[in-house]
């Protein structure tokens, strides 16, 4: 079963008027598209943020406004967003072509909600969000969790806040919370369920950024399902500066990504050679 799992392949990140644009280049996204074609699930791996996210450098955080709610989508200006520029999560339009008339569920796992939490009494937390607010941002509906487990599910859109897209926190501690899953669970749990340790299953990750997300993203399932095969479509990703990884030339960075791959029975191809395996 071919999984195509899409890290961070929102407006925000990938188009050139994105709020937190990484750099992602046409050619990056035309291989991305190629070495997805075909698969019999898509999986998006999207962050989620209200306008008072503590991510924020606006708010005492790291990084710039990116992956608003469409409820604070208004606000982005007020934010520091520059005019023009996008703060959507939504899908690129060349990987939405894909996608928009396959069958679709979103997964909002539970710490996704209370991601901004700093201490606070159970009884007095409320989320930062609810759930009506991320089906209108991404345009579909709560996964069912029972359709998914029966196949009729093809592209699941999963939110996230963690750079490993497929990681989990218990907040159980919390309680019953109105509106939020009492359960923590993503859709790396239901496919856990129906698939055991992974014996069949393929994995194609691409998206933003090679040295934090994506590789993080591809250890956890690496983890969960240590006999699938786990794939990272090199030129399909967008990368750090090779100066940001303290190498001079990028191809010592790439042989340094392709080894810390290695370590963890990862492959790291690019999409020809991917293709090539497959035909």
């Amino acid at each position: 079963m071919k999984i195509t799992t899409w890290v961070d392949w929102g407006k925000a990140f990938v188009d050139d008027n994105g709020s937190f644009y990484a750099g992602t280049t046409l050619k990056q996204k035309q291989n991305a598209k190629k070495a997805s074609e075909g698969s019999n699930m898509y999986i998006l791996l999207s962050d989620v943020h209200t306008k008072e996210s503590s991510e924020f450098a606006v708010n005492g955080g790291l990084y710039p406004v990116h992956n608003l709610l469409l409820k604070d989508q208004p606000h982005a200006n007020k934010l520091g967003v520059p005019e023009g520029k996008t703060t959507s999560p939504q899908l690129t339009d060349m990987l939405l072509e894909l996608v928009k008339d396959k069958r679709a569920g979103l997964i909002v796992p539970r710490h996704v909600f209370f991601q901004d939490y700093n201490g606070e009494p159970a009884e007095k937390v409320k989320p930062a969000f609810s759930f009506k607010d991320v089906e209108e941002t991404f345009g579909i509906r709560k996964l069912d969790a029972e359709e998914c487990l029966d196949g009729g599910i093809e592209y699941v859109v999963n939110a996230k806040h963690f750079f490993n897209g497929a990681g989990l926190q218990s907040t159980e501690w919390l309680g019953h919370v109105e509106g939020v899953p009492d359960m923590e669970m993503n859709i790396f749990t239901l496919l856990k369920q129906r698939y055991g340790l992974g014996k069949g299953l393929e994995f194609n990750i691409n998206g933003v950024v090679m040295g934090i997300c994506i590789y993080q993203t591809a250890s956890g399932i690496r983890q969960i399902f240590p006999k699938s095969e786990v794939n990272i479509i090199l030129d399909a990703s967008t990368h750090l500066l090779v100066k940001e990884l303290g190498f001079s030339k990028k191809k010592k960075a790439d042989d340094a990504i392709t080894a810390m791959c290695k370590q963890v029975g990862i492959n790291y191809l690019t999409t020809k050679d991917y293709i090539k395996r497959k035909c």
